[in-house]
């Protein structure tokens, strides 16, 4: 009771002095106030370039301002000691003294210039001599010697050196920071070799380089960073500016008046381009730089809070209170718990019971081995007995190397380590059965904890997807063969529209798979959609039809379409396949030309000519008009042939196939039946009169002279024809022979001339 009473009294006491000290101040001090700067460069330096800056002060505020440039001790110590009014020192320096002392707060925040660049943020630089090799990022930076100007420079120290905890450089731990009070002397180190590397703040580079031009040649920046705006070099991202504070102490008055003369200042004003600087602005947020104090663990966040027993029972009684309820309710759910673990034990029992009856293989992997399994495991391995699994490992039942590659052991080992850790692993797996036929399983494995064990067993599960493996095969091998394949192959969706297409078709069609894409496939011209049609409807569509490739080149394909259902027969997709045939049709027409004309004058052969009287038989039948049935044979070739050469013989051949072709009608046939014999059928004649009016033209024509090997040669020809229908039936066999009976009849009259057949001439 007496040391709480006389802790009391102390505190009323020291609160008294507390309030009586701004007045004893007042009262004491001398006639102005004091601005103190912190001396983050050589006090000389500092000293000239704030003067102006008090000057201005004392004449805009009408109080006699008093300049002090200080070192970070002696600053703390005058503001403990009420030895100055105003500070401008760093945010860390700052949040230090806010944590000793009561401060009213932020007054402004400082603006830098350089060369009319305005920026209210600092940051540090991490730098090195240029020509040190061994030095080229922050990693380099391990077991180095670095120099700073102290633990409370912002850019000095506590920037740079949360970039290196970053990079996972603790340089504290190594004790290898060298503090050398300010920025002026870590560059002179950093040049003179002193140290390997150094932190200052920005724009301190940039101030000693306008005065040593050569500097910059000599010292290489680290982790440069690239920062829109600012125009200093960084190797940290960026803080508030230096605060300008007012003490406690001050009179209100005296704050305000200061505060307008500082807010008043233009950019351009002496007083702060001499000081560097381009006005001050209001108080900035400050939490940035306590987040990376507190981070950092520096001071005022190195310790702490100092906490007593009876702190802890007043501020956490209630806490307390539900602790001992909750050790309490502790007590109980171990009774319990002791009770559960019976049960656990009992639905462990019941569990293997469970797995050993499950339809699904199961089985119970302790370390390496199996340990229990059920009859489904067995019989999909076609093993006799669980014992012939017992006691051995996976591996000992699959193939020394899986599909994918791994060494089974290896990748066992791996699988049982990831469910040792609390994970559920799934793997396919190729195991060999005991006839030596191969079996996919999917696997699963999954930790298994069983009282009285320290390590969790390993419950594995198999699935067998054999088949779909196989089907994974064979739609790859599909896969290959529809890319591979010679013929063409696309899919189309149900309309039609092409969603897939191979090289082939590319190759053949000279549409790329861009241009084929989106657009219907080729079909023929004169069905066109109604070929889809029939695909549906009939499940398949085949034919052949000219196209044309992307170029206009002609195209002979034989397609065959498909239509591709579901299961619920709806039409999803059509598979078409085609092939180039366009060179097999000209082979064939080829064939087709040899079989069915004559060679030597392009007229229809014997064969040809048959099947064409045929026809010209049943439409006359059909129509009701006639046709005549010729045949022609030359008078005296063989003596031109003989005399000539064959060359010249075939010339005529050609020359008298030309004759004839002209005075025939387009709809009549005129064919080479072989050697100087041909044929001729006139359809639609209307009597023997006008059809012997038609052959009295073609002898004219044919006995017209023909130069033939340099000579002109004079040739005829004798003809027999008949009239088709007879009153008898008839076929084109029996036709053929009347016209030659008559044409024979002709030779026998003198050649040169025509003969009709007549019953007279059997």
């Amino acid at each position: 009771m007496m040391q709480r009473l006389a802790l009391s009294w102390q505190r009323a006491l020291l609160t008294l002095l507390l309030t009586l000290s701004p007045l004893a101040h007042a009262l004491t001090a001398p006639d102005g106030v004091t601005l103190a700067v912190l001396a983050y460069r050589p006090e000389a330096l500092l000293q000239r370039q704030y003067e102006p800056l008090v000057e201005y002060l004392s004449s805009a505020s009408g109080v006699p301002v008093h300049l002090k440039v200080l070192d970070q001790e002696a600053m703390t110590r005058a503001v403990a000691a009420n030895g100055i009014d105003f500070f401008l020192t760093n945010p860390s320096h700052f949040l230090l003294i806010r944590s000793e002392r009561s401060l009213t707060g932020v007054l402004a925040t400082v603006q830098r210039d350089w060369k009319g660049r305005s920026t209210g943020s600092v940051g540090g630089v991490i730098f090195t001599r240029a020509n040190r090799d061994d030095i080229r990022e922050l990693a380099d930076l391990r077991d180095k010697r670095i120099g700073s100007p102290g633990v409370q420079f912002l850019g000095g120290y506590q920037a740079p050196l949360l970039e290196l905890e970053a990079a996972g450089l603790d340089v504290r731990r190594r004790g290898r920071i060298t503090y050398l009070g300010n920025h002026d002397r870590v560059v002179r180190a950093v040049v003179a070799g002193d140290v390997d590397a150094g932190f200052i703040r920005t724009g301190v580079l940039e101030e000693l380089q306008e005065n040593t031009p050569g500097l910059a040649d000599e010292l290489r920046v680290l982790n440069p960073q690239r920062l829109r705006g600012f125009p200093f070099r960084a190797s940290t991202r960026l803080y508030p500016e230096w605060p300008l504070v007012a003490l406690p102490h001050v009179d209100n008055g005296v704050v305000r008046r200061v505060a307008s003369a500082l807010f008043a200042l233009e950019p351009g004003h002496p007083a702060v381009r001499s000081a560097g600087l381009t006005g001050f602005s209001p108080p900035a947020d400050y939490q940035s730089v306590e987040s990376l104090a507190r981070e950092l663990r520096l001071p005022p966040y190195d310790h702490a809070p100092r906490v007593t027993w009876l702190d802890v029972l007043e501020q956490y009684r209630p806490w307390l209170l539900a602790v001992g309820v909750l050790l309490f309710l502790l007590l109980v759910t171990s009774a319990w718990l002791g009770r559960q673990k019976r049960q656990l034990v009992r639905e462990e029992r019941r569990l293997r019971e469970l797995v050993a009856s499950w339809p699904q293989p199961m089985l119970i992997i302790r370390g390496r081995d199996l340990v229990e399994c059920n009859r489904a495991a067995v019989e999909l391995l076609r093993y006799g007995s669980p014992a012939s699994l017992v006691g051995k490992e996976l591996a000992a039942f699959s193939h020394h190397i899986q599909p994918d590659g791994q060494v089974s052991s290896q990748k066992l080992s791996n699988l049982l380590l990831r469910v040792e850790m609390g994970d559920v692993a799934t793997t396919e797996w190729v195991f060999v059965r005991s006839d030596a036929s191969d079996i996919w399983v999917e696997m699963t494995l999954a930790p298994v904890y069983e009282y009285g064990f320290d390590s969790p067993a390993v419950l594995c599960s198999w699935y067998d997807i054999t088949r779909r493996k196989q089907a994974e095969e064979r739609m790859r091998l599909a896969v290959m063969v529809f890319d591979n394949a010679r013929e063409a192959i696309f899919v189309t969706d149900e309309h039609g529209v092409i969603m897939d297409i191979n090289d082939a078709y590319c190759r053949i069609t000279g549409r790329t798979s861009g241009m084929a894409i989106g657009m219907p496939p080729p079909l023929p011209m004169d069905e066109g959609s109604g070929v889809l049609v029939t695909a549906r409807k009939q499940g398949v569509w085949s034919g052949e039809f000219l196209s044309r490739t992307h170029d206009g080149r002609r195209l002979v394909l034989n397609l065959t379409l498909g239509a591709v259902f579901d299961d619920h027969s709806r039409l999803t997709h059509f598979v078409g396949v085609f092939s180039d045939i366009t060179k097999i049709k000209e082979t064939e027409r080829k064939l087709r030309a040899m079989a069915h004309y004559d060679a030597l004058t392009g007229l229809p052969n014997r064969v040809l000519f048959a099947d064409r009287l045929h026809q010209s038989m049943a439409q006359a039948k059909r129509h009701d008009y006639q046709l005549g049935v010729i045949y022609i044979d030359l008078d005296e070739f063989k003596p031109v042939n003989d005399a000539f050469g064959h060359d010249a013989g075939d010339d005529l051949l050609v020359e008298m196939a030309r004759r004839m072709r002209t005075v025939l009608r387009e709809e009549d046939t005129l064919a080479r039946l072989g050697g100087d014999e041909f044929a001729a059928i006139a359809v639609n004649v209307s009597g023997e009169e006008a059809l012997e009016s038609l052959l009295s033209r073609l002898l004219a024509a044919v006995s017209e002279p023909v130069w033939v090997a340099s000579h002109s040669v004079t040739v005829s020809v004798s003809v027999g024809y008949t009239l088709y229908p007879q009153p008898g039936e008839l076929d084109a066999d029996q036709l053929l022979r009347q016209a030659d009976q008559a044409m024979y009849q002709a030779k026998r009259r003198g050649r040169n001339g025509y003969c009709g057949f007549s019953e007279n001439l059997l």
